[in-house]
């Protein structure tokens, strides 16, 4: 016990003492309160709008001959919404052989599937969607 302890009792904190003690867990849960927000705030901007998500699937792909090869493609997008995808075709050295970009109309489904016939330059080894983006109007 030191000299103030045994002259003036044990000390006391003083008030503000508790809430200095507690500061970390206090920051921790605005940290953790912070996350959830932005998390449902981002998922609120780019998922609960559906217009801005637009996906494209490449179901299969054919050679046809040297000159041609065949895709089958799935894009989903809002209902209404015309597209524009970009289709590639590739030898077996990644070189691009075929490139085509078609317009695809607005239609009430959102999932339609596209079929395609492309002109190569060579074989193809490889043909996919490149993308699709919603078009300037």
């Amino acid at each position: 016990m030191s000299d103030l302890e045994a002259r003036y009792g044990a000390s006391r904190r003083s008030p503000g003492a508790h809430a200095t003690r507690n500061a970390p867990q206090r920051w921790w849960i605005i940290a953790v309160t912070l996350l959830i927000l932005g998390t449902v705030g981002f998922w609120a901007l780019t998922y609960a709008n559906p217009s801005t998500t637009v996906e494209a699937q490449t179901v299969r792909f054919s050679q046809i001959s040297e000159t041609e090869a065949s895709i089958q493609a799935r894009v989903s997008v809002q209902p209404g919404t015309a597209l524009a995808c970009a289709f590639e075709a590739q030898n077996e050295m990644k070189a691009v052989v075929g490139y085509k970009v078609l317009e695809l109309p607005a239609v009430g489904e959102q999932h339609q599937v596209v079929d395609l016939t492309l002109r190569t330059t060579q074989a193809a080894d490889i043909v996919s969607v490149r993308e699709c983006w919603i078009p300037n109007e």
